[in-house]
């Protein structure tokens, strides 16, 4: 009985006290959103943080595209340390609402993949010219003799 008791209590101590440590990624936010103009260059620095209680690792950073390039000076985060990642988006070619991910992996185990938006509102494209309507047809003048297909034609005086 005494045996069950202790196996209890140190269960119970070893749930309520969270045995495991591990990292835990924060972001202040993890959407932007903002109007800019075509062919343009838009940035932004998210703030990650661990508020874990042992280090967090970014493994890597991935864009949803070859327009959006990212910045990250630090990888190994410290419990409670942050760093600042920047992403920039090239407008050029987008018109209208266009939208943007960063993947961050890190070895939080809640949140292996965090994703980070950018919402962009651009200009909307400019209306294609309209096709050019041709000229009036040039009428075709009448042959002064009639043509006739492939057949000769004798007149007797």
């Amino acid at each position: 009985m005494i045996q069950r008791g202790l196996v209890l209590l140190a269960l119970v101590a070893f749930t309520s006290f969270g045995a495991v440590a591990a990292p835990t990624i924060h972001v202040d936010s993890a959407t932007y959103t903002t109007k800019a103009d075509s062919n343009s260059v838009v940035a932004h620095t998210f703030q990650l943080s661990n508020a874990g209680d042992s280090p967090l690792t970014i493994g890597s950073v991935t864009a949803s595209c070859g327009c959006t390039a990212t910045t990250l000076n630090k990888t190994e985060l410290a419990p409670g340390e942050s760093v600042g990642l920047e992403a920039k988006v090239n407008t050029t070619g987008f018109s209208g609402t266009v939208q943007k991910t960063v993947t961050v992996h890190t070895n939080d185990p809640a949140t292996p993949s965090l994703v980070l938006r950018m919402t962009l509102e651009l200009p909307a494209a400019a209306p294609a010219p309209a096709a050019s309507t041709p000229a009036s047809p040039t009428p075709v003048a009448a042959s002064a003799t009639p043509a006739v297909s492939g057949k000769t034609t004798e007149s007797t005086p």
